[in-house]
C-alpha cells in the first residue's frame, strides 16, 4: 500500500508539471497568433484573454493524453535511474504489478478526459466561434476610437469623433466624409448618438446640430447646409447567424445524427480518453532504461510514436469522414494498437530477460564442469 502510494504520488506530481510545461507552450504559441489577429483587426484587444482561455479549454483534452504518456514515461523513468525500480523488482514487484497500480488511475483518466472531450471542448469551440463571428460582424460604430480616423468596411465613409461614452452610443465634435461616384461631402456636427431601426436593422449615425458641405469651394456649386439632425447610414445588412464548426456542436447532435463525418468526430472525442489510458499502459514497459542512460532516454522515442499516433487519428478521421472505412471499424482500433504496441514491448524485455538468465545458467554449468 505504501508502494502504491508513493508510485501514484511521483506520477501525479509528474503529470502536474508536464501538464503546466504543455500549456504553457501552448499558451505562448496560441498567444501570439491571437495578437497577430487583433494586428490585423480580426480581433479586439479586450477579447484576446477571453478567447484565449477558451482556447485552452477546448486543446486541454487532446493535451491530457500526451501529458499522461510523458507524465508515466518520466516518474517510472526516475525509478530505474536512482535504482529503485531494481528494489521493488528485488521484493516481487514488476512491470505486470506496476500496472495494476496504474489502473486505478484508469477510471479518473476516463472521467476526466471524457468530460473534456465530449463536453468542455465542444462548448469552448463554441464560444470561440461566437466570439469570433462576433468580432467579424460587429458594428461599424464600435469600431471607432476618439481620437483616430476610421474608415467603414466598403470605403464610403470617413470618421472621426473627438470623445464617446463607455457604450459607444453618445459621440462629440463629429466628422464623417461621405465619398461616391460622383461627388463627396463633409459632415460635421457639435454631437451625435447611435440608432438602429427595429424593423429593418440598419444601423446609423444621427448628426446633432452640424453643417454639410457639398461640392468644392470656390464653385458656383459649394453648399454649406445647417441641419438640426442628420442621419447617416452606416450598415444595411443584418450579421447572419454564426455557423458552427463541426467541433463545436454538441455531442449529442453529433450521436443522433446519421452523417459519416459527425460520426467520424464523435469517435474522434470518444478515443481521446481511451487513448490516454492506453498510453498510460505503454509507458510502462517504455520507461525501462538503463542506469546510465538518463531519465530522459526514451523520452524522443515518446514523441515520435505520439506524432505518428496523432497523424494516424487526422488520416483516420478523414477515412470514415468520406465513407472509405465503416463506422463499425472506424478509429476504435487505435487505442487497441497502443494496447498492442504495449504488449510488444513488454515480450521483447521479457524475452530478453529470460535469454539472459538462460545465459547465466549455461555459464555457471561450465564453470562447475
Amino acid at each position: 500500500m505504501i508502494i502504491r502510494r508513493y508510485i501514484l504520488r511521483e506520477i501525479a506530481l509528474t503529470l502536474f508539471a508536464v501538464t503546466s510545461v504543455l500549456l504553457l507552450i501552448f499558451f505562448s504559441t496560441r498567444f501570439v497568433r491571437l495578437l497577430g489577429d487583433v494586428a490585423g483587426g480580426l480581433l479586439p484587444a479586450e477579447l484576446v484573454l477571453s478567447v484565449l482561455g477558451f482556447e485552452l479549454l477546448k486543446n486541454l483534452a487532446s493535451i491530457l493524453p500526451l501529458a499522461v504518456f510523458f507524465a508515466v514515461l518520466l516518474a517510472l523513468g526516475r525509478l530505474y535511474r536512482d535504482q529503485e525500480m531494481v528494489a521493488l523488482n528485488a521484493s516481487g514487484i514488476g512491470p505486470v504489478h506496476i500496472t495494476r497500480m496504474l489502473l486505478v488511475l484508469a477510471p479518473l483518466i476516463l472521467i476526466l478526459n471524457g468530460f473534456l472531450s465530449l463536453y468542455a471542448a465542444p462548448w469552448a469551440a463554441e464560444r470561440v466561434d461566437q466570439i469570433r463571428h462576433a468580432a467579424e460582424h460587429r458594428s461599424e460604430l464600435s469600431l471607432l476610437s476618439a481620437g483616430r480616423f476610421t474608415e467603414s468596411k466598403d470605403g464610403r465613409l470617413i470618421m472621426y469623433v473627438e470623445s464617446l461614452s463607455d457604450d459607444q452610443r453618445e459621440l462629440e465634435n463629429v466628422f464623417v466624409q461621405r465619398r461616391g461616384t460622383d461627388s463627396k461631402s463633409i459632415l460635421s456636427s457639435n454631437t451625435g448618438y447611435r440608432y438602429i431601426d427595429e424593423n429593418s436593422g440598419d444601423e446609423f449615425m444621427v448628426m446633432v446640430d452640424g453643417y454639410r458641405y457639398e461640392g468644392e469651394p470656390g464653385k458656383a456649386d459649394y453648399r454649406i447646409t445647417k441641419f438640426t439632425k442628420h442621419a447617416v447610414r452606416i450598415s444595411e445588412e443584418k450579421a447572419p447567424q454564426a455557423v458552427l464548426r463541426r467541433s463545436a456542436k454538441a455531442s449529442i447532435g453529433l450521436w443522433r445524427s446519421k452523417r459519416l463525418r459527425d460520426i467520424a468526430e464523435l469517435q474522434k472525442r470518444i478515443i481521446l480518453p481511451l487513448s490516454a489510458v492506453a498510453f498510460m499502459i505503454l509507458a510502462v514497459p517504455m520507461s525501462r532504461v538503463k542506469p546510465r542512460e538518463g531519465r530522459y532516454g526514451r523520452l524522443f522515442s515518446a514523441v515520435f510514436i505520439y506524432v505518428i499516433y496523432n497523424n494516424l487519428i487526422g488520416t483516420t478521421y478523414k477515412w470514415v469522414g468520406k465513407g472509405e472505412l465503416t463506422p463499425w471499424v472506424g478509429m476504435w482500433w487505435l487505442p487497441l494498437l497502443l494496447l498492442a504496441a504495449a504488449a510488444a514491448f513488454a515480450a521483447w524485455q521479457s524475452r530478453g530477460q529470460i535469454d539472459w538468465q538462460n545465459l547465466l545458467q549455461k555459464r555457471d554449468v561450465g564453470m562447475r564442469a
